[in-house]
């Protein structure tokens, strides 16, 4: 019967996946500055909104088109999760299915993926054919880091690789010396390629800044900076480290916050436990979790975890470039939903509903904009798009509530998407 149900949810998905669509009398907040249309009907043809308007519009070719009712709904750019990881396995078994999908039903409809493996080629390949159902895939180069890199001359011989191999961007982890990341930088630069990721100890954060690092990933270098792993910093530490970095190149920020506060700071085990989203993961991986987290419990720092919060806060009261990010599939981090908890983190930071948008959506696209046009609702955008039953721009938390997710013009439904999570779920028990 399960395995009935699961053909069933699998021929629904692709027959909805590439039809060209209508999305009638939807309020869409186009993130074009602070445009919102009220009535708006969006049509997408292939992976590409061709039009936007408060008019109807009628297709040259509506022989396959399917319409959506957007009445008293609102619609929004889809979400982007710019430090995610994908499966390292092969790309159509059941964990890349699994994974992929389950950012789609968060609402992620791009993600950056932060460690690179070649069968993450196959997987993109696979998404834009309609093989596989995911997001749109932007994929880092295997780590760069004090094990992988061995000199000055190998760190710029894998930049120079890479480039050739055609990664979209480089991942910086810890262990390169001063030497070895400048070489890097500095290639990098040449060949035209990004680097984002941590900031190594050698390294530190305003060096990293001023060779123009594209990414700082979990607020790297920000606490050690201001001296603050073992002591309460003050406000006025905080915001000196702040405007450091805005005198430095803004780099982009990911906080990662959740997942990183219960690294450092631990949290609460039954809370945790009770989260829906842990349904999606294996028992094996949720036992694993509980036991690490009572692990960490039991080492937590509490200085460092309060002051990731405030220099959070500080960082976004001061203009900073700030994308959303979690590092799922991570501890308590299930790929989509850890988005979620990414976005509650924000709203404690203070971060407006306006901004959350901003934020979320149109900043992603302007992180890639050499790559690709997304993160805003006009004609010739990629057709990454989030239908929302309650208004966002009230609301942070209304991004939650989703009526159904559009990526690169692949449809789904709230409806599709429950039936493969209750696919995914039962498989988990």
């Amino acid at each position: 019967m399960r395995l009935a149900f699961s053909l069933l949810a699998s021929i629904l998905l692709s027959v909805s996946a590439f039809a060209d669509t209508l999305i009638s009398n939807v309020t869409a907040i186009t993130m074009k500055g602070d445009e919102v249309i009220e009535g708006a009907y969006v049509y997408i043809r292939g992976d590409r909104i061709e039009y936007i308007g408060n008019g109807r519009y009628d297709p040259k070719d509506a022989s396959n088109l399917e319409i959506i009712d957007g009445t008293g709904k609102f619609l929004i750019p889809g979400l982007a999760e710019m430090h995610g990881h994908l499966p390292q396995g092969a790309a159509n078994s059941q964990q890349a299915k699994d994974t992929l999908f389950l950012y789609l039903a968060g609402g992620v409809t791009t993600v950056r993926g932060m460690l690179g493996n070649p069968v993450q080629f196959e997987m993109r390949q696979m998404i834009k054919e309609g093989v596989l159902d995911g997001p749109t895939l932007y994929l880092a180069a295997p780590s760069l880091n004090g094990s992988t890199v061995s000199s000055p001359e190998q760190g710029a011989q894998l930049v120079e690789r890479y480039k050739n191999e055609g990664w979209d961007l480089l991942k910086i982890h810890p262990g390169l010396t001063l030497k070895e990341y400048d070489s890097i930088a500095k290639k990098a630069h040449e060949v035209g390629i990004g680097f984002g990721g941590h900031v190594p100890a050698d390294v530190g954060l305003i060096h990293a800044l001023n060779k123009g690092q594209a990414s700082i990933d979990h607020m790297d270098g920000f606490i050690q900076l201001a001296g603050g792993s073992d002591e309460r910093l003050s406000d006025e530490q905080i915001r000196h480290v702040v405007e450091q970095y805005n005198n430095a190149f803004k780099s982009w920020i990911v906080p990662t916050q959740p997942l990183f506060n219960i690294l450092i700071g631990g949290g609460d085990v039954i809370r945790l436990n009770r989260r829906f989203e842990n349904k999606y993961v294996s028992p094996e991986t949720r036992g694993n979790w509980h036991n690490r987290i009572k692990a960490i419990n039991r080492r937590a720092n509490s200085y460092i975890k309060d002051n990731r919060n405030r220099m959070l806060a500080e960082l976004y009261k001061s203009g900073a470039n700030i994308v959303l990010g979690s590092d799922a599939p991570q501890l308590y981090s299930v790929p989509g939903f850890s988005i979620w908890r990414e976005i509650e983190a924000l709203i404690k930071a203070g971060v407006t509903p306006e901004d959350m948008l901003v934020i979320g959506t149109r900043n992603a696209g302007d992180y890639f904009k050499g790559k690709d046009r997304f993160g805003t609702i006009q004609a010739g955008m990629r057709a990454d798009l989030l239908l929302l039953d309650a208004n966002p721009l009230e609301n942070s938390k209304n991004l939650f509530k989703q009526a159904g997710v559009m990526a690169a013009g692949r449809w789904y439904s709230r409806a599709d998407i429950d039936a493969k999570l209750a696919d995914i779920a039962a498989r988990n028990k």
